[in-house]
């Protein structure tokens, strides 16, 4: 508990001095530390409501409120963990709340889905799938394997020649009579491609109008734009054109033009490419408390090349090799059916040692990656097991993660 306190006494004295400028910090304590998403929204919004406080009465008021919210963090934080900053998969992990699960309604759902491209004869055919609320689908797979074509079908913008699609909460079904009305259908459906298209005019009027033409207009169209902005920290960069924006900033605002008119199926292709880690988490934690939102609770499809990161956040996984899906299924049953374990891991000692070291323990494969060792062993020997003969070798272990049911082993 000493990590979370000394942060909060550390921030309590900044938020009494000048809450102004600590709201940002409230809100970064909020995302580090608070098990329950609501407090992680109330964080938001209460940095927005210092800007919007319109007297000294209101700002004593706001002020009071996050000094309230920092404490019940503290106290929550005290029964709910061990203490320190957890690891990003308890950070991103479902905040356990004493509260109803959202609607798992079906969303999208596919059955033998396929498509072929004639000039280059690339195929993807045997998708079924099921997106439903509150889950996030991550599709994993080497580049050119069909990740994208995926995506474009379900977002409309590709038809599909196998098989059929069906979004049941829209009623829309491809095998009906009168077929699919995607007008319908892509008004619920918010699509961030890899690239990005090119915006024009300022950033903050792109939000208004983004949120305008999905019916939200008046004070409710100016209080989600805000909401939005505060939540992606963008502020700063309203009066900026898209030319003057890094990468990382112009998905920041793609999200933000898509998650601002709360879509149902949110498609979201490599996002985390261009961000750096801290943004990394913060976008990973947004996704995982949006897809959980009680009032407006969305399926989430992704595709990354950080897999560790999608794993983390991802209910249900589906790899694409060559077209063809290898694996579809919940997270949880990935690597169930297999016969070794595979470690990877970074060693003080040259291959050849490592050979040597491990020839007792009878490995069947041992590849370098440039960086690391991918070492598969026998189902009997676990983790702690190669590690303890690892040290009684004196070898020098830097890095270890076993990814015997990880993502990262379908891919070898």
């Amino acid at each position: 508990m000493q990590g979370i306190e000394q942060a909060a006494a550390d921030l309590r004295a900044a938020i009494a001095s000048n809450p102004g400028e600590h709201g940002t910090g409230l809100v970064q304590f909020a995302n580090t530390y608070a098990l329950k998403s609501s407090q992680r929204h109330s964080a938001v919004l209460l940095k927005l409501n210092w800007t919007k406080a319109a007297d000294e009465e209101q700002q004593h008021r706001v002020l009071q409120d996050m000094l309230a919210l920092l404490e019940e963090i503290v106290a929550d934080s005290a029964s709910g963990t061990a203490g320190g900053e957890p690891p990003l998969n308890q950070l991103i992990v479902r905040a356990q709340e004493h509260v109803p699960e959202p609607p798992h309604d079906v969303v999208f759902s596919c059955e033998n889905l396929g498509k072929t491209y004639k000039k280059s004869g690339f195929q993807l055919n045997g998708v079924n799938l099921q997106l439903r609320f509150g889950e996030i689908t991550g599709v994993v797979g080497e580049n050119g394997n069909g990740k994208t074509t995926l995506f474009r079908i379900v977002a409309g913008e590709l038809l599909h020649d196998q098989g059929s699609i069906a979004y049941p909460l829209f009623g829309q079904d491809s095998a009906a009579k009168k077929g699919i009305n995607w007008i319908k259908v892509k008004e619920q459906i918010a699509y961030v491609p890899q690239e990005l298209p090119k915006v024009y005019g300022k950033l903050e009027e792109m939000l208004q109008y983004e949120a305008a033409i999905h019916g939200i207009r008046g004070k409710k169209n100016l209080r989600e734009v805000d909401f939005i902005v505060q939540r992606l920290e963008l502020s700063e960069h309203l009066e900026k054109r898209w030319k003057e924006l890094s990468g990382g900033f112009k998905l920041r605002f793609a999200l933000a033009c898509a998650l601002v008119w709360k879509p149902k199926l949110l498609i979201i292709d490599e996002p985390l490419a261009n961000l750096d880690f801290k943004a990394q988490q913060v976008v990973l934690r947004d996704l995982r408390n949006l897809a959980e939102s009680l009032r407006y609770p969305m399926s989430v499809l992704i595709s990354s090349q950080h897999l560790h990161e999608v794993e983390a956040i991802s209910d249900q996984i589906v790899f694409l090799d060559k077209g063809k899906v290898e694996f579809n299924g919940p997270k949880e049953q990935l690597g169930e059916e297999r016969r070794c374990n595979t470690f990877e891991m970074l060693v003080s000692c040259k291959e050849e040692e490592l050979r040597e070291h491990l020839r007792r323990l009878a490995p069947q494969r041992i590849q370098h990656s440039g960086v690391s060792y991918v070492v598969t062993l026998p189902l009997a020997v676990d983790g702690s097991r190669l590690l303890r003969h690892l040290l009684e070798c004196g070898v020098e272990v830097e890095y270890f993660r076993d990814i015997s049911r990880s993502i990262k082993q379908l891919f070898h």
